[in-house]
């Protein structure tokens, strides 16, 4: 599947990890801001063009399918699939491959095949799901949930077949086939998430924020006109964590610059010294560096627009 058939106002297969807060590429709050927008009309606010990963993962998806379809002696291979959406749920998939497995037969484990039948046995029967992964990471005996595996159960829930595959190509090397039986217990979890993503879309509610740039998505602007609001008891802790944190980490940085001035001056036009810290040995490079030429550059020009400051300032009140 080469590029996006599945709408944005509602949750679809290849976002569930976002959705679960098992992405490191996003939140559930990042999900809501884009379904959100879609509704209003309004341009993504994460945008994602794509990147050379994505181009060879698109060029290389028939093949990796393919390969993984012989390697589990499956027919019938298909590589173009409208979407699908769910029959009770807002909800949509789309499909890199299907495949069909035959009469009803258990695939176990086969390293030697790069198949792997993570949560045990898997009774291969009819068509099943394809998806392909490429990826720089390592190999992996069991793919990190936004790999793959979330999404490919929501595919079998929305698909209503009972055996899939996560194909992932390692480093361009090794090619690692994961098999799944349908998971009852997941997607009744994914069934859940859903119905509340809904809920929060139509109250405009946003998710706990999980991090400081979170905050930004679920609070892009300011109520002009809003007072100022009292901090106390706990919010209080976190504004005193806030300060020192920020105090110290100025100190830290003075300490570092200071520390590194006096080993540049003991070093002199050495470029390697070694030191110990307690029982560990540490080795200090200060190397030379090439830096090839570069054109001169014209920073292009950028429309204005108002924007949420990305921190807190934080100032000390004073009565004077």
């Amino acid at each position: 599947m080469v590029g996006k058939k599945t709408p944005d106002d509602i949750v679809t297969a290849s976002r569930i990890p976002l959705l679960m807060n098992a992405s490191p590429y996003g939140t559930p709050n990042d999900l809501l801001a884009e379904a959100l927008a879609s509704i209003e009309g309004k341009p993504n606010p994460n945008p994602f063009n794509g990147n050379e990963a994505c181009d060879w993962g698109d060029a290389l998806e028939g093949v990796i399918l393919t390969t993984a379809a012989e390697r589990l002696n499956l027919t019938d291979l298909k590589l173009e699939h409208d979407a699908i959406f769910h029959d009770t749920l807002p909800f949509a998939v789309s499909l890199d491959g299907t495949a069909d497995g035959g009469l009803g037969h258990e695939v176990t484990t086969d390293p030697s095949k790069g198949i792997y039948c993570v949560d045990g046995p898997v009774w291969v029967d009819g068509v099943g799901v394809l998806e392909s992964k490429l990826t720089s990471s390592k190999p992996e005996d069991r793919p990190a949930p936004h790999r793959g595996p979330l999404q490919l159960q929501g595919q079998l829930m929305a698909t209503k077949l009972t055996w899939g595959a996560v194909c992932v190509l390692y480093g361009g090397v090794e090619l690692r086939i994961f098999l799944y039986q349908a998971n009852a217990a997941t997607q009744s979890r994914i069934t859940d998430e859903i119905e509340e993503f809904e809920r929060r879309k139509f109250d405009v509610d946003w998710y706990p924020i999980q991090s400081s740039a979170d905050g930004n998505t679920a609070y892009p602007r300011v109520d002009d006109g809003a007072p100022p609001i009292t901090l106390e008891g706990e919010d209080n802790d976190w504004l005193a964590q806030l300060v020192n944190a920020k105090d110290a980490k100025r100190a830290a940085e003075g300490d570092i610059d200071e520390a590194e001035a006096m080993l540049k001056e003991r070093m002199g036009s050495h470029d390697e010294a070694v030191g110990m810290v307690g029982n560990r040995a540490y080795y200090v490079k200060w190397p030379m560096r090439n830096f090839k030429a570069q054109p001169a550059k014209t920073t292009p020009a950028k429309p204005a627009r108002i924007a949420r400051q990305g921190t807190l300032t934080i100032k000390e009140a004073r009565d004077d």
